[in-house]
């Protein structure tokens, strides 16, 4: 378990106090793990409070103030939080003050731009806050695992009353919320969602690809999957669903094939691929699920005007420059990596609409890290063709005053924000796209990985 080893250096980290002094509130505030906690992150429930982690290392102060200016803009009550070191705590303490924004300093923790994926904001039965932490830490992001702990540490008095007294635990089964898609009464995840249980469950340390040719092999890891869906369902209190046939029946050679297309979405994260958002009103209840598409990505490259190349160019510091740089995007999109995700979202997107769900597409666009200029930190993802996303999945929902509306970041491409919007506009949404905080983009965190939020009606 986590807790000990979290425990041991926040003592340790703690600086002498007299016996009579109370200890920190990270620490007075962890609480065994319990059932019956709410996941309320779905979209038919407002947004109370937002959360950034804002680190200077990824983000200067322009950048950061720009981004939650747009923000504040477009909820002027709710509650914004951002964590920060004092470098950027110093540089936006006066501008936030004047947007009412909430600083809460780190010290010397050094924290990932991605507030999503280590904890989870979730109600106990009586109502109140707690931060549930992930169990399994995501390799170079181990600092990762006191977010929430420090969190807990630095809430205002004010808001820590208002919600509750909040506590904090460790879940008893992995999770990570950029693979998670919840909706009222279930939450969606793919074979991706499940994996470190998976192998947990199978005693191994690596996906057993070399099995996947034999009968035997798939219904090992088939049964993993269902096993490891079931624990995530009781965790969320809610039934868990594929967005993808699983491989669990048919002839040999069909099965092997499916698994070779679910294999195209390893690697991503199923908040930038696809989005779910409930029916308009209660006269029109449907889902919608709004899937990437990489073809729509393809059209919009081909039709982009020379002066949003240029500007995407600039925004994201591509090289080269002109018709080469359009060559190299077009390629971009049609290598081998591209085109296996391209069958894992077909796949999806045709599994879906079997299933009843409203079924949309959104643009995708792949961008080599190949094309960075600067590759500091990058040189061995670019070697092996990884990229990063132009996506408008990666998107936080929320219904208010009877209004359902979308929020994300812009992506430097004006054609293909506009055509977002028009798809959302179909699913009966609004999307509002705020500045981008390009670091973040560019390490595959789009703006619900770089979000937690408390939705209200605790």
């Amino acid at each position: 378990m986590l807790f000990p080893f979290l425990l041991a250096l926040f003592l340790t980290a703690a600086p002498a106090q007299a016996p009579a002094e109370a200890a920190p509130r990270s620490v007075e505030r962890h609480v065994p793990y319990s059932s019956g906690l709410r996941f309320d992150d779905e979209a038919e429930r407002p947004l109370a409070a937002s959360i950034y982690s804002l680190p200077s290392a990824f983000f200067e102060a322009k950048a950061a103030e720009a981004f939650l200016s747009a923000v504040r803009k477009a909820a002027p009550r709710r509650t914004l939080i951002v964590l920060t070191d004092p470098p950027l705590h110093g540089a936006l303490e006066k501008r936030a003050r004047a947007l009412g924004v909430r600083l809460l300093e780190t010290g010397g923790h050094s924290f990932s731009p991605w507030p999503r994926d280590p904890f989870s904001l979730v109600r106990t039965p009586a109502g109140g806050v707690l931060v549930l932490v992930r169990p399994n830490l995501q390799p170079g992001r181990e600092e990762d695992a006191f977010m929430g702990p420090e969190l807990v540490q630095h809430l205002p008095d004010d808001l820590d009353r208002a919600w509750g007294r909040v506590t904090w635990t460790e879940a008893p089964v992995p999770f990570h919320n950029g693979q998670i898609l919840p909706l009222r009464g279930g939450l969606w995840i793919s074979l991706h969602t499940l994996e470190p249980r998976i192998l947990s469950i199978l005693g191994v340390d690596r996906v057993p690809v070399q099995s996947f040719g034999t009968a035997e092999g798939l219904d090992r890891y088939a049964a993993a999957a269902r096993r490891a869906a079931g624990e995530l369902g009781a965790l969320y209190g809610r039934p868990a669903r594929f967005v993808h046939p699983l491989p669990e029946s048919g002839p040999l050679p069909e099965r092997i094939d499916l698994m070779r297309r679910l294999g195209g979405g390893a690697g991503y994260d199923l908040d930038s691929l696809v989005t779910f958002l409930p029916g308009p009103s209660s006269k029109s209840p449907e889902n919608t699920a709004l899937v990437a598409d990489l073809a729509a990505g393809r059209k919009l490259l081909a039709g982009l005007p020379a002066a949003e190349r240029k500007a995407l160019r600039a925004g994201y510091d591509l090289e080269p420059d002109g018709a080469a740089l359009a060559r190299a995007l077009a390629s971009a999109q049609e290598a081998p990596r591209a085109a296996a995700l391209a069958a894992f979202l077909d796949l999806t997107a045709g599994h879906l609409a079997a299933s009843g769900v409203r079924v949309l597409r959104l643009p995708v666009v792949r961008i080599p890290y190949a094309l960075l200029r600067d590759r500091r930190g990058l040189e061995g993802a670019a070697e092996a063709d990884y990229e990063f996303l132009l996506t408008w999945n990666n998107v936080v929902a929320e219904t208010r005053g009877g209004k359902l509306r979308a929020e994300g970041f812009a992506s430097l491409l004006p054609s293909g924000d506009a055509a977002a919007r028009a798809v959302f506009k179909t699913a009966g949404a609004h999307l509002d796209l705020f500045p981008p905080l390009v670091r973040s983009i560019v390490l595959n965190g789009g703006y619900r990985c770089a979000s937690s939020h408390v939705r209200a009606g605790g």
